[in-house]
């Protein structure tokens, strides 16, 4: 999802210039507890747990499983980065200084990276003991997804037509893949070694392309159904990702398969893949929560009670065997459902 509105709805505390800055120690830690509701569905998996972020202004969104056992996450409301245990305690809220936006993986260095989401645009890190450090993005802007590359890099989906490439040091490149306003959403590393790109927006309309990139700079686009927007590699080695309405599947060879999503009105935003070898999805738009579906198209959904069931954004497998995701709108907080 685009989150240039909540740059506008949430300004940066305090804007930071340099190509690295940090001030070598971690910024003070806030810790707070969880409101934790949980729904037992009937089905022998889909057991669904909320975490209520009471911490400001919470919009969670970006998510990854960390390096240390837990789930870190991007905040936008806050403009922080966020971590929680698996047992639903929240215990870091970083403060950045800057505009957060919805990126956030695991680097190569074991660090937390993140993206930063204005036009003087930024890439951040994040140790697991909270120290930060912001890297210039020259020639980006509104960065959004990261990944780990096949060349030990970070790559991130650009709003500026661009897909950027940044080492562990901050040295930064970019790749002309659009237009000036075209936006990429999702980026990932595929079995192919190659970067694959989702491209949800061009210029004011919906684009329908996934985008495979070379870590030399070679680029070729596949037309899908609609505007995907996060993407991850399948169990069965291709690409999968969220196309709102559908689910669509692209092998790297190029075969492009849809699935749609049988409930009204359905708007999937987030995928990741399971430990039970299935896809798990997210539903922005309120109307069923969580979905699952199996590489052959069979889906499931699993819906909390009306009181729990928020805009969902991004969802990851997590270090504890279930999915994790995050809800930015009614309720504001990290959730959990079981797999097995």
């Amino acid at each position: 999802m685009n989150l240039k509105f909540l740059a506008a709805a949430f300004p940066a505390v305090l804007l930071l210039t340099g190509c690295a800055l940090s001030n070598g120690n971690a910024v003070p830690q806030a810790s707070h507890s969880a409101l934790s509701r949980t729904a037992l569905l009937p089905d022998k998996r889909g057991k669904i747990s909320i975490f209520d972020d009471t911490f400001g202004d919470a919009v969670p969104y970006g998510i990854t499983s960390g390096p240390d056992g837990a789930i870190w996450f991007t905040d936008p409301g806050n403009d922080v980065i966020g971590r929680i245990t698996t047992d639903g305690n929240y215990t870091l809220q970083q403060p950045t200084g800057v505009e957060i936006s919805t990126g956030i993986t695991v680097g190569p260095d074991n660090n937390l990276w993140f993206t930063v989401e204005q036009n003087d645009a930024m890439i951040g890190r994040i140790t697991p003991t909270g120290t930060v450090t912001l890297f210039k993005d020259t020639g980006g802007s509104y960065p959004q997804g990261i990944t780990t590359g096949p060349d030990g890099a970070l790559w991130f989906g650009e709003s500026n037509g661009t897909v950027g490439r940044m080492t562990t040091k901050g040295k930064v490149k970019h790749f002309t893949l659009g237009g000036v306003y075209t936006e990429y959403a999702g980026i990932v590393t595929g079995p192919d070694k190659n970067l694959w790109v989702t491209e949800y927006l061009n210029g004011s309309h919906a684009s329908a392309r996934v985008i495979r990139l070379s870590p030399g700079g070679k680029s070729r686009a596949f037309h899908v159904g609609s505007a995907p927007n996060q993407i991850c590699v399948g169990p069965d080695g291709a690409l999968w990702f969220a196309e709102g309405s559908a689910i669509g599947r692209l092998t790297t060879a190029g075969k492009y398969t849809e699935f749609p999503i049988s409930v009204k009105y359905a708007d999937a935003g987030g995928i990741a893949t399971g430990p039970d070898g299935a896809l798990w999805f997210t539903d922005f738009g309120e109307h069923f929560g969580i979905g699952r579906m199996t590489t052959k198209g069979k889906m499931q959904f699993f819906t909390p009670p009306a009181s729990e069931l928020g805009e969902f954004a991004e969802i990851t497998a997590g270090p504890d065997g279930a999915m994790w995701f995050t809800s930015v709108l009614g309720p504001e907080a990290v959730g959990r459902i079981t797999v097995h």
